[in-house]
């Protein structure tokens, strides 16, 4: 026969293994929704009839994807610190701009609550310093190219400062910005720093933080163009009830450190330095001109819903409707 703590303990263990199996059903259910509701929702039918205009004015050009004051309070995030433009930047803007890789102040180890993890080896660890920085840097151009100055290819970039032998950061810094540009036939350079790439676990908190500064060197007096710092912190905060909740919120924010929230965290600090560089409105109409000026010599066809925009083509003015003609592509 057994004891009354013996019964009880068994009693209690059952109703562990109960609790546990409940919210494993649950857990499974709640999964199986949301992979049939992806499953459902994924559809290709048209929402659109096809005659919706491109080339509108797009809405919140210079503030989408730009934090505010209410993101920062509620994820927990301090922000960025001051970015500087220079007179000579509004006066005597660079055209074209190399970004050149990125300098890991970091290091290559894995920083998890401030504790280095090390690398198994060295080349190892020079892999992962490279991998951080340049996955920042290709996010950062990846905004970059989007704007109206002329960006340099960074494969162009890497292969010739290999080929000139420079192959760290106290290589690069010791050539000056006036030869490189002359190199790379660039107006300016960007200098690019990894000041954190950090991520904590405290089981309810997780938190990845990236950190990118930025410099701006025009290569015809060395002179700084514009320079700015910003920092990313992704932070999940769980809160747990009972020792059920602990575990699966422990687990939910173990997730959250993923390489997915990583790249994340990286496209957002660079979106932010990006967005903070001045628009240069000359660019953008010296460009539109341009392709005025392209289109008045080069087309050949007319699009039927054309607006009639386009002069004769002084190479085949027969071919091209002049603009005596556009009242009628009009209508």
């Amino acid at each position: 026969m057994m004891e009354p703590n013996e019964s009880s303990d068994i009693w209690a263990k059952g109703e562990i293994f109960m609790s546990f199996w409940k919210m494993l059903n649950s857990f499974l259910v709640l999964l199986a929704i949301s992979l049939i509701v992806t499953g459902c929702g994924s559809s290709e039918k048209r929402r659109t009839t096809g005659d919706e205009p491109f080339f509108q004015q797009e809405k919140g050009l210079t503030e989408h994807g730009k934090k505010k004051t209410i993101d920062r309070i509620y994820q927990i995030d301090p922000g960025d610190k001051k970015f500087e433009v220079s007179d000579k930047f509004r006066t005597d803007p660079p055209r074209k701009i190399a970004i050149l890789p990125f300098d890991n102040l970091v290091g290559g180890n894995y920083i998890l609550n401030e504790i280095p993890i090390p690398r198994f080896s060295n080349e190892e660890k020079d892999g992962w310093n490279w991998t951080y920085a340049n996955r920042v840097r290709r996010f950062f151009f990846g905004h970059f190219a989007a704007r109206e100055f002329e960006d340099i290819e960074l494969m162009y970039i890497d292969k010739l400062l290999q080929e000139l032998g420079v192959l760290t950061p106290n290589d690069l810094y010791k050539i000056p910005p006036q030869e490189l540009g002359r190199m790379l036939d660039a107006d300016a350079l960007i200098y690019g720093q990894i000041t954190d790439y950090k991520n904590s676990y405290y089981t309810l908190f997780a938190q990845i933080r990236i950190g990118l500064r930025i410099r701006c060197v025009s290569t015809e007096d060395g002179s700084v163009l514009f320079e700015g710092e910003h920092k990313r912190y992704d932070n999940d905060i769980r809160v747990a009830t009972n020792p059920f909740d602990f575990v699966i919120a422990s687990f939910q924010n173990y997730m959250s450190l993923r390489d997915v929230y990583a790249a994340r965290a990286s496209e957002e600090v660079s979106r932010e330095l990006v967005l903070k560089i001045p628009i240069v409105e000359s660019f953008i109409e010296e460009e539109e001109q341009r392709i005025r000026d392209r289109i008045r010599t080069k087309l050949t066809y007319l699009p039927p819903s054309s607006p009639g925009m386009v002069i004769e083509n002084e190479t085949n003015p027969a071919t091209v409707p002049s603009i005596q003609n556009e009242k009628q592509i009009v209508e």
